[in-house]
């Protein structure tokens, strides 16, 4: 049995409200990160901003990580100070949550290394990729310890998906 899994899968297919749906009735903490595009913030464009869990999305300048369609040099800083913490402060938690890792942590080296070190560890994740989740985070894709789920349209529905998910969220 994998001691962390991931989802991937196309945009928009619903691996974010799986992983929610899988979560209901946890009641152990809960630590780490989700992330959340909105145009709450900006009310011309999109951006994507860290949570905690069990935090409410309210967008801020000290949530940011992000403006869309933007590439910034200050963007690998903010997944590192930001992603980072957030895993620092999941390190008494009983499951971490990396909800979700793509292609825009590509030069946050210090971010990378802080995910990949939870691997290693005993604490369960629970995560998504982007896809295609072999090239943004070969790292993850390849760890022993590592079970990269893709959802489907098809296959989202599956109750044998929901318990795979949840062995590791209720070990």
């Amino acid at each position: 049995m994998a001691h962390h899994i991931f989802l991937t899968g196309e945009k928009q297919v619903g691996k974010s409200t799986l992983l929610q749906k899988a979560l209901l009735g946890y009641t152990k903490t809960i630590g780490g990160f989700y992330t959340v595009r909105t145009n709450q913030f900006l009310q011309d464009s999109y951006s994507v901003h860290l949570y905690l869990p069990k935090e409410p999305p309210l967008a801020c300048q000290e949530n940011l990580l992000f403006v869309c369609g933007e590439c910034t040099d200050s963007i690998p800083q903010r997944f590192n100070v930001l992603g980072c913490q957030a895993l620092e402060r999941a390190q008494n938690s009983s499951l971490i949550l990396m909800d979700e890792l793509g292609r825009h942590e590509a030069n946050a080296y210090k971010f990378r290394q802080a995910v990949l070190s939870q691997l290693e560890k005993d604490i369960p994740i629970v995560g998504v990729l982007q896809h295609p989740a072999e090239i943004y985070w070969p790292e993850i894709v390849s760890h022993p310890k590592v079970q990269v789920l893709t959802i489907t349209k098809e296959n989202r529905e599956d109750p044998d998906l929901m318990k795979q998910i949840r062995s590791v969220i209720f070990l």
